[in-house]
């Protein structure tokens, strides 16, 4: 991705605030950390048979809630940005669309830079609104080059997007939209390509038999199957985190140290950084140990584009109280490292990371076991295991005023007053370069 395309990025509209306000326990310390909306995360997706019936392939499709039963989208270039989030991380594409590849509606604003799942698992569907032009063009036959296979959605030949057959790969052509002689001839005059041609919105066996018999050789429709829910959950990114995160992506003087850093310094971009390198390096043995690592590893391209989906997602319902008090654990934690005999660095990530399950609503088993992060650190988090589960547990002790933590971790209750104060003051400077929330995000 070229340094302009970089910067056009920056100037992407990524929507208002969320509305919602918070309501604290008083009893619970972490309770300003729960999220009041649904944790859950949700898509659709709908099957796309062979002739012969056999699944080859599912179309994502982007719901809002449990309760949708269609797309709802309000914002077409969001709504993609959220799809590949959450097939991609947030779910899964193992759960998505297991072994098969998966067709994923693109807008024009996602076509300028190469999707983060991988091309033989995913098939770019461009919409009926991407209009033909220079620059759209170039950008599919780059997408080409990278090895992406793609779709031309609801398509009708003998018009102006005609520019774009030569390099599709699929073409879908809408049973209900076409009379049945038009059909026909539309499938005449796309199969002159190379192309597969799909007939969506079939809902009748006679519509199948017909579409088959004239030469579509994939199907889709509410009689064949009608689309289903898909749910995961997800950690929501905080967008003043994000888009800092973005500038300095852009900034010509950047580094892998730099960036890691940057998203050290909030808990859910860690996090989202450790399962995107277990997603895209998956089958590999080492272990990241940190967000530089992992930045190094995945390459700075792609983590750009990541952030960059975050960004157009616009997920921004993270309260500033829980990035603070997530920075505060995770530097208390490595101030108290050394006393404890354990690596500054891996006793900072278990303390960032550990307050993920109240932040989420989900068990931590489920949270950490995708995280390609070293075991000591899941075992510290989960059952409070050696060196690092015992900083984790002095830690803990000191923010429950437990009057053993010191005796047991053989801590002076001074030392760990000086490290929560100082982890306090590391914390309000950390997010000091982040401008204010709306209040209902504060």
């Amino acid at each position: 991705m070229t340094e302009a395309e970089r910067t056009q990025v920056l100037h992407l509209e990524v929507g208002p605030a969320s509305d919602r306000h918070d309501q604290a326990d008083e009893s619970n310390p972490l309770s300003h950390l729960a999220y009041l909306s649904d944790p859950n995360v949700y898509l659709g997706r709908q099957p796309i048979y062979s002739a012969s019936r056999e699944i080859r392939a599912y179309e994502v499709l982007y719901r809002r809630s449990a309760a949708a039963t269609s797309a709802e989208v309000a914002d077409g270039d969001r709504a993609s940005a959220e799809v590949l989030l959450k097939a991609f991380l947030d779910i899964g594409l193992a759960r998505v669309s297991p072994e098969r590849p998966a067709f994923i509606n693109y807008p024009a604003a996602l076509l300028a830079g190469s999707p983060m799942i991988p091309p033989e698992l995913c098939v770019i569907e461009i919409l009926e609104d991407v209009a033909p032009d220079r620059r759209n063009l170039g950008n599919v036959r780059a997408l080409k080059r990278h090895g992406y296979s793609i779709a031309l959605d609801d398509f009708v030949a003998g018009e102006a997007r005609d520019s774009f057959l030569p390099l599709a790969d699929y073409v879908k052509l809408d049973v209900r939209a076409l009379a049945p002689e038009e059909f026909r001839r539309q499938v005449e005059m796309v199969r002159k390509y190379p192309v597969s041609v799909v007939a969506e919105k079939v809902e009748s066996e006679e519509e199948f038999q017909r579409c088959r018999d004239w030469g579509c050789e994939l199907f889709q429709g509410y009689y064949l199957r009608k689309p289903e829910l898909v749910k995961g959950w997800r950690v929501p990114s905080n967008q003043l985190s994000v888009m800092a995160l973005l500038t300095r992506l852009t900034e010509a003087e950047t580094s892998a140290t730099s960036v890691g850093a940057a998203i050290a310094r909030d808990v859910t971009l860690t996090y989202g950084i450790l399962k995107l390198a277990n997603s895209a390096l998956h089958g590999t043995t080492s272990q990241i140990r940190s967000p530089v690592h992992a930045v190094e590893r995945l390459g700075m391209d792609q983590v750009f584009r990541w952030t960059t989906l975050l960004a157009l997602a616009g997920n921004n319902d993270c309260p500033r109280g829980y990035l603070e008090f997530a920075l505060q654990r995770g530097r208390m934690a490595e101030l108290l490292a050394s006393s404890l005999g354990c690596r500054e660095h891996e006793a900072y990530i278990t303390g960032l990371l550990s307050p993920l399950d109240s932040i989420c609503g989900a068990p931590a088993q489920d949270i950490l076991e995708p995280l390609p992060i070293d075991s000591r650190v899941k075992g510290a988090i989960l059952r409070h295991e050696g060196p690092l589960g015992a900083v984790l547990d002095a830690v803990l002790g000191y923010e429950a005023c437990r009057e053993d933590f010191t005796a047991r971790h053989r801590i002076r209750m001074e030392t760990a007053q000086r490290a929560f104060w100082e982890a306090a003051d590391y914390a309000a400077r950390m997010l000091e370069g982040l401008p204010a929330q709306n209040p209902g995000n504060s």
